[in-house]
């Protein structure tokens, strides 16, 4: 049966009220007609000085932010998780391996230049071949073939078959650019608003595109992003009236917010998840002995109710959230269970086991917390965690994919991507170095599996082997905490990402 999307307009998807709504939070009303004009202040966690806007090394919120301001993609996931055409007008496929995507016409480039096929084929080729610096390389990669076949037409095959390919082009390196850019300096796209200024980890300045093709958004005149890494600043300058919009709101104090009426607490539930990440390439934790210890070691619960104030669901060591329709129900709920560790270290060869902890607030805010919740109670299971505390700026390029024992998180993504991409063999973000032929082999069977019931038992057994041997400590899956001025409207709740799904610019407006 072929694979074909239809041209769905997002306010034909609004009109029927469904999911969206369902999303907002408790006391929040549904959003009055927009208002165009003001001034948005948004105050982020989640960028540091070493920040490019060159889509492939897109790492941090910050950056995702800006990009998918000033670009559009070609298709775009709603707050619910549905799949609309952005870019991509609409695309069919007979095998799903050979897809024909039919490109938006009519419009511009900030430069002026008008969008084309061929402007997508060097978007996406930014993220193909052995030469490209992308994150998302082993995703893009999947792609043997790609060519304009028209002026507004791209025709792709794939290296196999994958249902729901189409959805990595929601990934957040795919944005689209003009065809042979590469003054990321001044990033030029056909998004809502039009970038005036970026200082890597201080601020970004933009400016409404007079000329967007989206009318239903990019509502506000300008935009002044202000990366503030620190929590209480953030929380401070949305109190004071300095900042509209934060994003990682402390837990500690989600309870005094929601009694604020100035404020308003924004919660998109198990958004993501965080890792203790097991380096499969260094000692000790190359060894799954070591692994499981540190995993039995791990006192989940306390990490929910103390850290987290129950904002969130447990973790089963695998990335695979309850509420994903390929959920491994079947699998034993690990619990802290300190002689099963200790079994784990004997058969290691060890009677106990000190290792350094590496954590950063760059990865979640609760992060330094988690790790010491870990360290005090991995200690009856004879585990010694040396918790080492590193400043958010750099801890991406400095520490992360770098220790043998490090914090990490992860969005919400389509499972093909997921599993791809923190667990290939060959990804250039498999965090943790591991490497498992069957794994690879039942992932590739998963993405060029139709039909649903048969992918679901793959999936759940990569979720098993995971579970048994992975490389990651995956303890909870956090809600998304965002807090916002009563005056911003039209905040959407994602279960993609906090601050709507990363999309926050060209969806809010103010009202004086």
């Amino acid at each position: 049966m072929p694979i074909h999307q239809p041209a769905l307009t997002r306010r034909n998807f609004l009109a029927t009220g469904a999911a969206a709504g369902l999303l907002l939070p408790l006391g929040m009303a549904r959003a009055s007609t927009p208002r165009k004009g003001s001034e948005f202040r948004l105050a982020m966690a989640g960028g540091s000085s070493d920040n490019s806007l060159d889509p492939r090394a897109f790492t941090q919120q910050v950056q995702r932010v800006i990009g998918v301001a000033v670009c559009n993609q070609l298709v775009e996931i709603l707050p619910d998780g549905s799949l609309i055409p952005e870019l991509a007008e609409s695309w069919d496929s007979s095998d799903a391996i050979t897809w024909v995507l039919k490109i938006r016409k009519g419009i511009s480039f900030h430069n002026g230049k008008s969008l084309d096929a061929e402007d997508v084929v060097y978007s996406i080729n930014l993220h193909r071949g052995t030469d490209t610096t992308s994150g998302a390389a082993s995703l893009f990669n999947a792609i043997v073939e790609i060519a304009a076949t028209g002026t507004h037409e791209v025709t792709l095959k794939l290296e196999s078959p994958n249902a729901e390919f189409m959805r990595t082009f929601s990934d957040y390196h795919a944005m689209i650019v003009p065809a042979d850019f590469k003054d990321w300096e001044n990033l030029t796209g056909t998004g809502g608003y039009i970038l005036e200024e970026f200082q890597p980890g201080i601020r970004a300045t933009l400016n409404r595109n007079p000329n967007y093709w989206k009318t239903d958004r990019a509502h506000v005149d300008r935009v002044v992003l202000t990366v503030v890494n620190d929590a209480a600043a953030r929380l401070s300058g949305l109190q004071s009236g300095t900042a509209d919009v934060i994003n990682q709101v402390d837990r500690k104090v989600a309870g005094l917010l929601e009694r604020n009426k100035s404020v308003e607490l924004v919660r998109s539930p198990g958004a993501v998840h965080w890792t203790f990440i097991c380096a499969f390439n260094a000692e000790p934790t190359s060894n799954n002995h070591i692994r499981q210890a540190l995993k039995y070691g791990c006192d989940r619960q306390a990490m929910l109710d103390v850290v987290m104030k129950g904002l969130g669901s447990l973790g089963n060591d695998h990335p695979i959230s309850p509420d994903n329709p390929y959920y491994n129900s079947a699998l034993e709920q690990r619990s802290f269970d300190p002689d099963r560790a200790r079994f784990h270290l004997k058969e290691a060869g060890l009677e106990s086991l000190s290792i350094e902890l590496y954590t950063s607030e760059a990865a979640l805010p609760e992060a330094v917390s988690l790790s010491e919740v870990y360290q005090s109670k991995a200690g009856a299971a004879g585990i010694n965690l040396n918790v080492i505390r590193r400043p958010p700026d750099g801890y991406w390029t400095d520490t992360w994919m770098k220790k043998p024992l490090a914090v990490s998180s992860w969005l919400n993504r389509p499972i093909d991507q997921t599993l791809s991409l923190i667990y290939g063999t060959d990804s250039a973000w498999n965090e943790s170095y591991w490497s498992n032929s069957r794994f690879d082999t039942l992932l590739a069977e998963g993405k060029a599996t139709l039909d649903f019931d048969k992918r679901k038992e793959i999936y759940g057994e990569l979720q098993a082997i995971l579970h048994d041997e992975g490389p990651s400590v995956i303890p909870v899956f956090a809600d998304f905490l965002d807090a916002k001025s009563a005056r911003v409207k039209g905040f959407e709740p994602s279960g993609v990402a906090d601050l709507s799904g990363d999309r926050i610019i060209e969806r809010v407006w103010i009202e004086e």
